[in-house]
């Protein structure tokens, strides 16, 4: 990851970026297990939300290899498709 790079698509400074990375890897964190969880009780209202959240975030840092298999599981198990959302989740 370019940090100036991306320091200047959002006009902040590095330090902000890795302040705001910092602060995504931990709710990241936090998303992942309730994910993993909702995967568990095959939860698609939880599953959703929690994959637009962590679209959401993702998308705000151009993190588009997290965006791309945030916004599929997001979709699918907002229809309640059955996918493979173990493997969107390990992506």
């Amino acid at each position: 990851m370019d940090l100036e790079k991306l320091a200047q698509e959002l006009d902040f400074d590095i330090e902000d970026i890795e302040m705001l990375l910092e602060v995504f890897i931990e709710g990241a964190k936090e998303n992942l297990e309730t994910l993993k969880g909702a995967l568990e009780e095959n939860d698609y209202v939880l599953m959703s939300e929690t994959a637009h959240a962590i679209k959401g975030s993702a998308a705000n840092l151009f993190l588009d290899d997290i965006v791309k298999p945030a916004l599929q599981i997001e979709l699918s198990a907002a229809k309640q498709e059955k996918i493979d959302y173990k493997t969107r989740l390990d992506e």
